[in-house]
C-alpha cells in the first residue's frame, strides 16, 4: 500500500494550471514586446522575442496534458480543477491571438474571427461560473469544445513553426484557419448556453 500524496502534491495540478494561464500572458507579451511580424522582416532581437514566445507557448500547451495527468496520479481531481483548466486554456490561446492581432496591425480579416473566439470564450466562462455556488459543479467541458481548443492551439503554434521553417506567403491561408476556428467556437458554445438555460 502506497502512502497518500501530501497536500502540497495534491495542489500541484492546480499550480500547473495557473502557471499555464500566466505563461499565456507572459508569452503574448514577449511576442508583442519584440515588435516582430511572424512572417519576415524581423531583426535579430525581435526574432529572439518571437522564438521565446513560441517556446513558452509550446511548453504551456503541453502542460494542458500534464495537469490532468498529475490530478489523476495524485487523486487530486476536483470541481475547482475542472473549472480552472479550460479557463487557463482560454487565457493561453486568447492572449496569443491578441498578440498576433497586434503584430499584424489589427488586420480586419483577422480581427473579426479573433473577436468571435474571445467573445465565445468569455460567454462560456460566464455560463460555467453562473450558479456555481448552488451546485459546486461547473458545466462539464464538451468533447466538441476540447476539439475546438486543440484546433486553436495548433493554429497559434503554426505561425511559429512556419517562421522557423522560413516558409512565406501563408498569412491569409492561416487566417482562413482562424475563421474555421471562430465558426467552430460559435458552434461549440451553443451546448453551454442550452445547458445553462436548463439550469
Amino acid at each position: 500500500m502506497t502512502d497518500a500524496p501530501s497536500p502540497l502534491l495534491r495542489q500541484l495540478p492546480n499550480a500547473v494550471t495557473v502557471a499555464r494561464a500566466i505563461a499565456g500572458l507572459v508569452g503574448a507579451w514577449a511576442f508583442v514586446r519584440g515588435g516582430a511580424l511572424v512572417e519576415g522582416g524581423a531583426d535579430a532581437a525581435a526574432s529572439n522575442w518571437a522564438i521565446a514566445a513560441g517556446v513558452i507557448f509550446v511548453l504551456a500547451a503541453a502542460s494542458d496534458y500534464l495537469d490532468g495527468w498529475l490530478a489523476r496520479r495524485f487523486g487530486a481531481e476536483s470541481p475547482l480543477g475542472a473549472l480552472m483548466d479550460p479557463i487557463a486554456d482560454k487565457i493561453l490561446v486568447d492572449a496569443y491571438l491578441v498578440g498576433f492581432l497586434a503584430a499584424f496591425e489589427f488586420d480586419p480579416f483577422l480581427a473579426v474571427p479573433v473577436a468571435i473566439i474571445i467573445l465565445r470564450d468569455l460567454l462560456v466562462t460566464g455560463l460555467r461560473l453562473n450558479g456555481l455556488s448552488e451546485t459546486d459543479t461547473p458545466l462539464a467541458v464538451t468533447e466538441e469544445a476540447k476539439f475546438k481548443t486543440g484546433v486553436v492551439m495548433i493554429l497559434v503554434a503554426l505561425p511559429f513553426l512556419l517562421a522557423l521553417l522560413n516558409i512565406t506567403g501563408w498569412f491569409y491561408i492561416w487566417v482562413g484557419g482562424v475563421w474555421f476556428a471562430a465558426l467552430l467556437s460559435a458552434w461549440t458554445g451553443w451546448p453551454y448556453l442550452r445547458a445553462a438555460l436548463k439550469r
